[in-house]
């Protein structure tokens, strides 16, 4: 879709919009209605799919309500469907959540025990999850070319962006870091995987930029697009990132609250460590957009050379403190 095309208000739905809308991203747009704003979410193309499987998601999820975690509420079309389709798209409504977006080293760890409380509900409820998911984590490191990963990981030829510490050789310590933790980490990634886990949908962004704060506990859980199927250990360990090395208190928060609510393997923690280093390793799109001169990208690729140093050091360590808190189970 075109970045500057302000699509129609979808038809469909007993609303009626009382302005033009406003954008929000290139998929959302804002729109006030007499009965409350509504996020209009629009997929095209290949990703119509996905976007079905999201409204779908946060319709079961949100029937019936539990208070152990919040989502946002889908509003459904005249014939009852949580999302509508047309010619060339598919739509996902639903209303405006209020509440704001947090860094995450300003979370309490009153709040970082609510976050795990929450992502287990989350859990515990998409186990009951019985249609196949778009993808899956399975597929995902199946499709992983070591050979191909290892080509692309080569520094790139031809002049590198001007930005302020980001010289070439800032840019290859990077690439061989991504290169040490794939051939570490991609062995014991693929060849441990749990392959009698059923795969159930994990939310796979469940971080800070889709938390919404509004003075209520656990905040809302927004964006479900990225959904897969996959271990519910991979998720943890993906969503606190390297905050075990960072601030131990907080992660260890975190997992309690989790384990308040449902169990986690522990056999799988180690397995979950090398999986979530394997997908930093191979995050290209953050490189690819700083090469290609993309606005913000030059602070994105930043971060990710942090992260992806924390992880390539702090690996053992990571997997011990999963080890030590999240429970000896098999």
């Amino acid at each position: 879709m075109a970045r500057n095309r302000m699509p129609a208000f979808p038809e469909g739905y007993d609303l009626r919009p009382l302005d033009e809308g406003r954008r929000v991203t290139d998929r959302v747009v804002r729109w006030r209605t007499p009965s409350g704003d509504v996020a209009v979410k629009t997929y095209t193309g290949e990703h119509r799919a996905r976007g079905r499987q999201e409204a779908r998601l946060i319709a079961f999820l949100g029937t019936p309500a539990d208070p152990r975690f919040r989502v946002q509420s889908v509003v459904a079309t005249r014939r009852g469907e949580p999302f509508a389709d047309t010619e060339d798209a598919s739509v996902l409504v639903t209303r405006w959540e209020s509440g704001a977006s947090r860094r995450y080293d300003a979370f309490t760890r009153r709040e970082w025990s609510s976050l795990g409380s929450s992502l287990a509900a989350l859990h515990r409820r998409l186990d009951e999850w019985t249609a196949p998911p778009v993808d899956t984590l399975s597929a995902r490191l199946a499709r992983i070319d070591i050979d191909a990963e290892r080509a692309r990981l080569q520094m790139p030829g031809g002049a590198l962006p001007d930005a302020p510490g980001l010289d070439a050789g800032r840019v290859s310590d990077y690439l061989a870091c991504c290169r040490d933790l794939l051939v570490r980490c991609h062995p014991g990634a693929v060849g441990a995987f749990p392959a009698a886990d059923p795969q159930r949908p994990i939310h796979n962004d469940y971080n800070q930029f889709n938390y919404l704060f509004d003075g209520t506990l656990p905040p809302v859980i927004i964006d479900w697009e990225a959904s897969i199927g996959a271990p519910r250990e991979f998720e943890v360990v993906r969503c606190l990132n390297h905050l075990p090395l960072q601030a131990p208190a907080s992660a260890q928060a975190f997992i309690e609250g989790y384990l308040a609510v449902r169990p986690l393997r522990g056999a799988r923690m180690r397995w979950a460590v090398d999986v979530a280093c394997l997908m930093h390793a191979t995050k290209h799109w953050v490189l690819d957009g700083w090469l290609d001169g993309r606005e913000g990208f030059a602070e994105r690729l930043t971060g990710a050379m942090a992260m992806t140093a924390l992880f390539a050091g702090g690996r053992d360590a990571m997997a011990d403190f999963y080890l030590r808190h999240a429970g000896g189970a098999a």
